[in-house]
Parts: structure tokens; C-alpha cells; sequence
């Protein structure tokens, strides 16, 4: 055993996430409490090693990549605290799944409404840290909107609790949601309090829209929000998702050559919504009860299923979002990009946020990440964002940077890399990535 790290679990051994980014920590410690976590972080200070922090591994940008670094897996972390049905919150550890979480919050009549297609895996830790979102921000936005408070071990071994679980709190810089979407470069998440809220008492139901063609799918959107209709969900997937769908998980969807909508909303809203995909639907169907849900899950699973196909090939999930009145423009573009690159790029989309996932599929890995850099420029041309919920880890510290100084200006970047050193003046906390990597690019 390390001296310094008596009595916790340590092994050796490489690992892989689901990006299929390669991880060769010298350790990798298993900590089960918030003094596991401390003794790490002063264990590897005082070594001079960084410490990358690990939940489930579903990080899609390279954001745990490891070379001779600390792995801290906190997937051992894994209790719910307190559910407080009176002021509405959880407060929790950072290894719960948010699947278990929300299994439980469901027996008492509340949920935690972002979904990224991760949840059935991803933990909380990792959805905070990361700033995940998922199907239902179009309504309840993403995690940033759900964290009340936090504890946080910082790079010198002492714990913070940040933020309060109230609704209104004014206390102080916002500390709390700079963490939030950190990735795990200013400090550690050992316990959060989320927001929490009751399950939708009205009723739910689910269209799938068939389109004619990709673009009309932007144009819908264009539609709906000046309709003013607000839906639990609003996503699109093209015909080459609905394929892959078919053939790896036998979904049995109609492969409609303009892709399909699949939008749930009120009930009272329904009518409304069917009179504006007609114009740009083949065909509209709604479902209910468990055809919703098997609905929703195939979409959940569409990444899975891309992947699965992509064998053999270089796969990068894109994650882009573009200003709403420019979904249609988005969209064509991507579909010159595929033209230019002579290849099929299958667009996943939370449409209803503007935040699209066009999947590149190349055998060539340079011309794999030559379209990802074009595709994020797409974004920063039209005055959107790199990154709406995967991140930049190291795949996005180029477009980053970009974006930062077209838009905000070299002091915003400036600020971010003096506020990393501020909270983590050793450059402990994985290190090199994120806003780092982007303020040190050459």
C-alpha cells in the first residue's frame, strides 16, 4: 500500500470510456467518503501527480483522459442523503446513477427532469460536473438550473459547501454554478443538493412526425415557438439514426426519408401542435403509456445504436447548438458538409433547444476531425456554441478558444484561466484540459 493511502482500495489497470478515449492512470483509488476524497488530494499534492476524477465513464469529449494521473473513481459514492418532500430537494453523493436516483424521487411523486441518453448509466457527479442536459431541457432546462448547493474538496485538501438548498438565495458570487460545467478543473463534488419537483399531473402524450425532408424539422420548430407551445420534449432523428435503430435494436420505425419529430407535450396543447406538423409532416402518429415510452427509449438509445454501427471507424458525437431561428440554415449547411466530405453524418437533435448532434462516421481519422471542427464552426458562424452539453475535454479546446474570442473577447478567456487558478493554484485537477487547454493554445 502507498504510504498516504492506507486503507483505501487501490489497483493499476488501464481504461476506456465510452468516447473510446484511452485512460493509463499510475493508480486508480476507489474512494466511499468525502475523507477518501481529501486523503487523495493530499496524497497526490504532495507527490506533484494530478488527480482526473472518474463516475461512469460516459464522457464523450475526452474530459477523464489520464496519462500517469490519479484516477478517482467515486462510483462507490453512491447514497441518497436526504429526499426533503417539504422544500423540495436531494441531497446526495456523486456515484448515484441518475436512473437509481430517479427510480426512487419517482416513489415519492418527484423527479429530476434532466435526461441526458446517458441516465440509465451516467452518475449525478458526472452530470454536474459536465453541466448535462438531455430531452426534457427544452421545458426544465439543464443541470445548471436544478443545483442548489454544493460540498467540494479543492486542490489544497480543504472542503467547501457552496450555495444553500433554497430557491432564492443571494448570498455571495454565484460559486455554486462555477462549478457546475467545470469538468472537474476547480474541485471535487462530494455531495450535492439538487432541486427536485413534482411528476406532470396532466396528461402526456407523444407525436412522432414523419417528414418530407431534413430541413422541414427546423421550420417546425420556427413554427411551434411562435405557436408558443412548450413541450416536455422536442427531438429529431434522421432517417440514417432510424436505420441504425432498425437494424441494431429491431425498433421496427418506419424510415422516413426527411427523418421524424418526436415531440410529447400537454394534452391541452395537442391540437395546436398537430396543426402545425401537418405542414411539414408525411404522416403524424401519437402514442401513450408504454408505446410512449418505448418511443422515448429508442430515442434514449440512438447514440448506442449509432455506435454500434460505426465499427471499425473513427465516431465523434458532435454537440452543437445553433439560435432557434437558425435551425433551418443549421441544418443545410450540415447537409452541405456531408456533400463536401462525401460521407453521411446521422443528426440526432434536441431540436426544441437548438442543440444538435450530427455523428461523423469516418474510417479517415484526420478528415473525421477536420468535419468536427467544421461542423463546430457552423455553430459559432451562426451565434451559437461549441457545446450545448457533452463538453470540450480535449476534443473541443480549439473550437473553444474560437468561440470564446470571436464572441466574449480574450479577457472572458483571460478571467476563466486566472478563476482556474485561483481555485486550483497546484494545476492538481485535470489538468491541461477545458479552459486551460483553450487559454494555453498556440
Amino acid at each position: 500500500m502507498e504510504a498516504g493511502l492506507e486503507g483505501l482500495k487501490v489497483e493499476v489497470k488501464e481504461r476506456e470510456d465510452f468516447a473510446g478515449y484511452k485512460l493509463r492512470p499510475s493508480l486508480i483509488v476507489y474512494a466511499t467518503s468525502e475523507e477518501d476524497v481529501v486523503k487523495t488530494v493530499n496524497y497526490a499534492r504532495g507527490k506533484g501527480v494530478p488527480v482526473v476524477v472518474w463516475g461512469a465513464g460516459t464522457s464523450l469529449t475526452g474530459a477523464t483522459t489520464c496519462e500517469g494521473c490519479i484516477l478517482l473513481d467515486l462510483s462507490q459514492m453512491n447514497k441518497i442523503l436526504e429526499i426533503n418532500d417539504i422544500d423540495w430537494y436531494v441531497r446526495v453523493q456523486p456515484g448515484i446513477t441518475l436512473a437509481d436516483l430517479n427510480n426512487e424521487l419517482m416513489k415519492r411523486g418527484f423527479f429530476l427532469p434532466p435526461d441526458p441518453a446517458s441516465s440509465f448509466w451516467c452518475s449525478v457527479g458526472g452530470a454536474i460536473v459536465e453541466g448535462s442536459g438531455g430531452m426534457r431541457a427544452v421545458k426544465y432546462g439543464s443541470f445548471r438550473e436544478w443545483v442548489l448547493a454544493l460540498r467540494v474538496v479543492l486542490s489544497d485538501g480543504t472542503v467547501v459547501k457552496l450555495g444553500e438548498p433554497l430557491r432564492k438565495n443571494r448570498a455571495g458570487y454565484d460559486l455554486v454554478h462555477l462549478m457546475v460545467g467545470s469538468e472537474g478543473t476547480l474541485g471535487i463534488v462530494t455531495e450535492a443538493w439538487l432541486r427536485i419537483t413534482p411528476l406532470p399531473r396532466k396528461k402526456i402524450v407523444t407525436i412522432m412526425a414523419f417528414l418530407t425532408d431534413v430541413e422541414r424539422a427546423g421550420e417546425a420548430m420556427l413554427e411551434l415557438r411562435r405557436a408558443r407551445v412548450l413541450p416536455e420534449y422536442s427531438e429529431y432523428m434522421d432517417v440514417e439514426v432510424l436505420r441504425a435503430l432498425n437494424r441494431q435494436l429491431s425498433a421496427g420505425v418506419r424510415e422516413s426519408e426527411g427523418g421524424v419529430l418526436l415531440i410529447a407535450l400537454e394534452e391541452d396543447q395537442l391540437e395546436e401542435t398537430i396543426k402545425v406538423l401537418r405542414k411539414s409532416s408525411e404522416e403524424l402518429i401519437t402514442a401513450e403509456g408504454e408505446e410512449a415510452e418505448r418511443l422515448y427509449s429508442l430515442r434514449a438509445q440512438a447514440a448506442v445504436a449509432l455506435k454500434a454501427e460505426a465499427s471499425g471507424s473513427k465516431f465523434l458525437a458532435e454537440d452543437i447548438v445553433v439560435p432557434i431561428s437558425k435551425l433551418p440554415e443549421a441544418l443545410r449547411r450540415l447537409k452541405e458538409l456531408e456533400n463536401k466530405y462525401n460521407t453521411r453524418m446521422p443528426i440526432i437533435a434536441h431540436i426544441g433547444d437548438g442543440n444538435l448532434h450530427p455523428n461523423i462516421v469516418i474510417k479517415d481519422e484526420s478528415i473525421a476531425n477536420e468535419l468536427f471542427e467544421e461542423v463546430a464552426m457552423v455553430a459559432i458562424e451562426l451565434g451559437g456554441s461549441v457545446t450545448g452539453e457533452h463538453g470540450v475535454g480535449i476534443q473541443k479546446i480549439k473550437v473553444l478558444r474560437e468561440q470564446i474570442l470571436r464572441s466574449n473577447g480574450l479577457k472572458a478567456l483571460t478571467l476563466m484561466e486566472e478563476i482556474k487558478r485561483v481555485f486550483d493554484p497546484h494545476d492538481l485537477f485535470n489538468p491541461g484540459k477545458y479552459v486551460e487547454g483553450a487559454a494555453n493554445l498556440k
